[in-house]
């Protein structure tokens, strides 16, 4: 495994939802910038480039914000940024612009790891709060909102990967696996895909 393979995998296998970020330790504006150029990186139907974002910086914003969502027990993050879809961007009328903006978010999720950031992904529940405090007009489209910040602790480092979840060459209805896979975090080696098939990791 190259270098530039190795980092890559290293830096995704190394993202976790974290909930608990350094207390008053900002996010400097110019990672925030490159976590939305990495999120504007990201594949689209099309190439429609739907999403457009609300970054939360201001400690009032933040902390509406999370009193809106009822986390502020919960969460500690110094920022947020809110993932939209402007439909007038695409050409067609169903819930694509979904899948668009959920890449977007993951690029943002990992591009944080490799900056020092973490981050959670959550749902919102109350949208017109959400509206009306942020300027959102009803006609965007909202998906979520991510929190990022410095984690207070290191994340636990391991693979997820289940070989029960993968079939090779045909779906198998007879097979039955547990819903979550369960995995003992820890140091691993990284293979290399080329010629450690099929099982990628070695514990």
């Amino acid at each position: 495994m190259t270098e530039k393979e190795k980092f890559a995998f290293d830096t995704i296998l190394s993202r976790r939802s974290v909930r608990r970020f350094i207390e008053g330790k900002q996010v400097e504006k110019w990672k925030i910038v490159k976590l939305l150029e990495a999120a504007m990186a990201a594949p689209s139907a099309c190439n429609t480039q739907p999403w457009e974002f609300v970054v939360v910086t201001e400690p009032e914003g933040m902390a509406f914000l999370k009193e809106a969502m009822g986390e502020e027990n919960r969460f500690n993050a110094p920022m947020a940024v809110i993932t939209c879809a402007n439909k007038s961007y695409i050409p067609w009328d169903n819930d694509g612009w979904m899948i668009d903006c959920a890449a977007a978010v993951e690029n943002m999720l990992i591009a944080a790891v490799t900056m020092g950031l973490a981050s959670v992904w959550i749902g919102w529940n109350h949208e017109d709060l959400l509206r009306e405090s942020f300027g959102i007009p009803d006609e965007i489209k909202i998906l979520n909102i991510v929190y990022f910040g410095y984690p207070a602790n290191a994340p636990p480092y391991g693979t997820r990967y289940a070989e029960d979840a993968v079939f090779w060459g045909k779906y198998d209805r007879t097979r039955v696996r547990p819903l979550k896979k369960t995995v003992d975090y820890g140091p691993i080696t990284l293979n290399d895909l080329s010629v450690n098939a099929p099982t990628p990791w070695d514990n």
